[in-house]
């Protein structure tokens, strides 16, 4: 069916916006970075990625590989590349012209005469490999809906905004705020995790908790739940199943004959999960307004970073009469699969402190493994 007269005039008149395409070449948790040399039209002085823009014909993965090779040298394949975001965004000087961008990540790349370079010195006078976990400390500054893109897959976000307003600064200024707005998706990576495995996100009532980190529980409000992101040696998360397929973590109800919290999460952890715990560390609690299940008043749900030596045989739990299965799972993946945030801010909280304090390794995989029932001994 062809289309009439005015569906025409109108198509013609619709609204077109350019797509970019950026990538991260990654080497032992650096990130490439080139800079923009004194006559760049924009963001001149500052660090970008290997980025373009997608060419007519030309789709985003064939640009992404086209632009990498063009200005590091190195040579990617489709198959290498991985989509980590995508992000419409407009700067401080588009004139309202908003643009969309494809971040890929590359597993690796193939090189012309070794390591990626700067193969087009005419366009950028330097390049780096920064330090993912301290982008702050890049000298002269990132542009800034590059910085932005770059903390939206940090925090593990697939879809994003970048809307700047005239006035606002070109590079990213620590500490300055951002103009960077998650879209919650409605899965990212754990649609198959579920298939595979048969589980369902466990959904959360009433009104939203408020996060608190690492602050301590107020005097007078009552903790009435204590749960705990147990990590496994290499940096999985352990999470549990039920016959209802629904993902939880380990804890519970703090007992009136438990005399504290963390009693509660060692109990519950070994009666859930036969697991035995080594250091542990609180990183927060959430404030539940609501206090549903309870005396429908405030109530404190206390989060516990731990580190697990053993997952002994599946047991019944004495509390519902049934075994749980038991997953580990990567951080950000297990809190996609609990149901948080689209920032994943519990989930990067509990990753974040688990490392830093109980030295566990930061595990940026998407593999899932279910424990065996004969369980796993780590020491």
């Amino acid at each position: 069916m062809s289309p009439g007269p005015a569906a025409a005039a109108q198509g013609s008149e619709r609204h077109t916006s350019p797509v970019d395409v950026h990538v991260l070449l990654v080497d032992r948790g650096r990130v490439l970075l080139l800079r923009r040399n004194a006559q760049a039209p924009y963001a001149a002085g500052l660090w970008t990625l290997p980025s373009g823009h997608v060419e007519a014909g030309e789709d985003v993965v064939a640009a992404a590989i086209r632009e990498t090779r063009e200005e590091t040298g190195a040579v990617l394949t489709r198959p290498l590349l991985r989509c980590e975001l995508v992000m419409q965004h407009s700067g401080p000087q588009s004139d309202g012209v908003a643009r969309t961008g494809w971040f890929f990540r590359a597993l690796g790349w193939l090189g012309e005469g070794g390591r990626p370079h700067n193969a087009e010195p005419h366009k950028h006078d330097d390049l780096m490999w920064a330090d993912l976990d301290d982008l702050d400390a890049v000298p002269g500054g990132i542009v800034a809906y590059v910085r932005a893109g770059l903390d939206a897959i940090a925090a593990g976000t697939a879809y994003a905004l970048h809307w700047q307003k005239p006035g606002d600064a070109v590079a990213h200024a620590p500490g300055a705020g951002s103009a960077l707005e998650a879209i919650p998706s409605v899965d990212h990576h754990n649609v198959p995790v579920r298939r595979e495995f048969g589980v369902r996100e466990w959904p959360r009532l009433g009104s939203p908790w408020t996060w608190h980190p690492d602050e301590p529980v107020p005097a007078g409000l009552p903790v009435h739940q204590s749960w705990g992101w147990l990590f496994a040696p290499d940096g999985r998360v352990l999470l549990l199943a039920g016959p209802a397929r629904m993902i939880n973590m380990p804890g519970g109800t703090v007992e009136p004959d438990d005399p504290d919290p963390h009693t509660t999460l060692v109990r519950e952890c070994a009666e859930e999960a036969a697991a035995t715990l080594g250091a542990t560390t609180y990183f927060g609690y959430y404030r539940d307004s609501d206090g549903l299940f309870y005396d429908r008043r405030p109530a404190a749900r206390i989060r516990t970073a731990a580190r697990i030596t053993a997952l002994g045989p599946a047991a019944v739990d004495p509390a519902t009469g049934f075994a749980w299965r038991r997953l580990l799972a990567p951080p950000r993946l297990a809190g996609a699969l609990l149901g948080g945030d689209a920032s994943l801010t519990e989930a990067l909280a509990a990753r974040d402190a688990a490392h830093h304090r109980l030295g566990v390794p930061r595990n940026e995989d998407w593999t899932v493994e279910e424990v065996p029932k004969e369980g796993l001994d780590f020491t």
